[in-house]
């Protein structure tokens, strides 16, 4: 198991070793990576401890701002790059001032406020010199869009006339954007015309939709074609979103099981709609599921209220159809009359996903957390919000997880009591509750008497919350409980560099050096592999901290004399003739 901190650390040893003083266009480039890896807090952590104050480097500072903004937009950190721009101080060049102005102007339609949107769109264009600004077409695009996702079709075809008028635009985005407006405004052959000659996605799958509503195809033809597509589209969400949407529409007029099968495939997708035309919502997959269960039910001559019956055809046709199982249990979640049904109902709807594909983890949210259905957490059926918390904690959604715990003050049936409680402990730690999430821990780990692999793992993830909060003391006392316990050799090597980790961050560097030690020789003292010499390395560090310095030294020589990449040698000497200057010094 590896600790989801330790890519800091590794990061962080490599942005001292070889090295250590790279440049800062290379520096952006290793955080650009790190996001693109999927890990952007961690980015904007290292971004923070990277970027230089404003008043030292003005260049430098602009640089590492605009790509911290890029990284919120593209992660979706809306209010966070919000509130980052709202603080700018406006003595900053009026060229990076308007960049952040169209930052924000995006962040506020992303979040669906195009009213607030446009009024800060109409300042900027007003501004003096605003005309000759690289920003000003695109401002003006932007005031369309708005329209657009308001449905104001006249009001966007009128702004989108004028800016054609004064501005002869060619661009991918712009065509984009005045075909939308053509298809909304109901002119598909003119939509076809415009986009006849473009190979992009964006604008082959309009224009198949604008054919569709021109009826130069039918709804088996669009489905067919959006089915294509989908079979050779790889690692492209929105592309597979925009088609599964499109699979939607024509699934309308052919089949109530096809249209299940698109609406579940495009909300399984963490992307946001952003253009009307393809849009869907939870609420439109819950009518689907009824249609089609409704129509199930029929054709088994199934009456309404035999709960019973509803149930047992679910479980038959499982294995047959997922699809179809769904929808009849979507229907006896939130139609029976029984408590218990709804109960056994949301159990089988569990089984029939993959609770470890991230999609379907997605579904589940966009069912049950986007829907109208449920109005609020109580009526979300308990073991559906047991997934609902993890997903939330997940995304370190504290809130989120809290709400759905909310009330939730006994193990509910079929559920482990390990699961439940570890899961309460983790809410109540990091919703700021420590004594009482600590003692729920306590409780737990005291149980712990038959320990397996995976579920200390999943204790540990929650002793790295305590080191997250700075609750180092509680961290050590949990991890010697661990450690006491007969677990996995590895979890046990794991378990003495984090409770180092602890020690040092209590200034107790002699315990950590010790610890870290203990942890580079297991499973024998001649141990040298990568686990190993980090460990020494930072056992060295730590004994260094402590002042014994010969001990320290000794410990990166031994490094050293095993070590053969030459940036890391020079890393490991830099560190030693260190030693000896301090040492030398007094």
């Amino acid at each position: 198991m590896i600790k989801p901190r330790l890519s800091a650390l590794l990061l962080a040893a490599m942005l001292y070793l070889p090295g250590a003083q790279i440049a800062a266009d290379q520096q952006l480039d290793s955080l650009k990576n790190i996001s693109a890896a999927g890990a952007p807090f961690l980015t904007l952590k290292m971004l923070d401890q990277a970027q230089p104050a404003v008043d030292k480097d003005l260049y430098e500072w602009i640089l590492w701002e605009q790509e911290r903004y890029q990284i919120l937009q593209r992660w979706k950190q809306w209010n966070e790059l919000l509130v980052r721009i709202e603080s700018l101080p406006l003595t900053l060049p009026e060229q990076f001032l308007q960049q952040a102005a169209s930052y924000r102007i995006r962040a506020y339609i992303s979040l669906g406020q195009n009213q607030t949107a446009r009024q800060l769109l109409r300042e900027q264009l007003w501004q003096e010199n605003a005309a000759s600004s690289s920003e000003y077409r695109e401002w003006r695009k932007l005031v369309v869009e708005t329209y657009l996702n308001e449905q104001k079709i006249d009001d966007a075809r009128i702004a989108m006339l004028r800016l054609q008028q004064d501005y002869e635009q060619t661009d991918k985005d712009w065509i984009l954007l005045r075909a939308r407006v053509l298809m909304e405004s109901g002119r598909f052959d003119e939509t076809i015309v415009l986009l006849s000659s473009r190979l992009d996605w964006q604008s082959l799958s309009m224009r198949l939709l604008a054919e569709y509503r021109n009826q130069i195809h039918s709804a088996q033809d669009l489905w067919e074609l959006s089915q294509k597509r989908i079979s050779v589209i790889r690692d492209d969400p929105e592309q597979l979103a925009t088609y599964w949407s499109i699979s939607a529409i024509a699934a309308q007029k052919i089949s109530p099981e096809f249209e299940v099968q698109a609406l579940e495939g495009r909300l399984s997708l963490d992307v946001a709609d952003n253009i009307n035309l393809y849009a869907v919502d939870a609420d439109q997959l819950w009518q689907a599921y009824f249609h089609y269960a409704q129509l199930v039910g029929n054709q088994s001559e199934l009456l309404i209220g035999d709960d019973q019956n509803w149930l047992q055809l679910a479980q038959k046709v499982i294995q047959e159809s997922a699809v179809k199982a769904r929808s009849i249990l979507a229907y006896l979640m939130t139609s029976s009359q029984f408590e218990e049904v709804r109960h056994q109902a949301a159990e089988l709807f569990l089984k029939t996903l993959d609770l470890e594909n991230d999609q379907q983890k997605q579904l589940i949210d966009q069912l049950f957390n986007q829907s109208r259905q449920f109005s609020n957490a109580d009526e979300i059926p308990v073991q559906i919000r047991f997934q609902l918390v993890d997903l939330a904690l997940k995304q370190a959604n504290i809130l989120e997880a809290t709400r759905l715990m909310s009330g939730l003050n006994s193990v509910p049936k079929n559920i482990r009591e390990f699961d439940w409680v570890l899961r309460q402990a983790r809410v109540l730690l990091l919703g700021g509750k420590l004594k009482q999430g600590d003692d729920r821990l306590n409780e737990l780990i005291s149980q712990y008497t038959v320990p397996n692999k995976e579920d200390t793992d999943r204790l540990l993830q929650i002793l790295f919350d305590l080191q997250t909060l700075q609750a180092n003391e509680q961290a050590i006392l949990h991890f010697r409980q661990l450690i006491n316990l007969p677990i996995e050799p590895s979890q046990r090597r794991e378990i003495m560099f984090w409770m180092a980790d602890s020690y040092k961050a209590l200034k107790q560097y002699e315990k950590a050096a010790l610890l870290y030690l203990q942890s580079a020789m297991y499973p024998g003292p001649e141990t040298m592999d990568p686990w190993a010499q980090t460990a020494r390395f930072s056992a060295a560090e730590s004994l260094q901290k402590a002042g014994l310095v010969d001990d320290a030294r000794r410990v990166f020589q031994s490094l050293l004399d095993i070590t053969r990449e030459p940036a890391r040698r020079s890393v490991l000497r830099h560190n030693i003739q260190k030693l000896w200057l301090t040492q030398s010094a007094n």
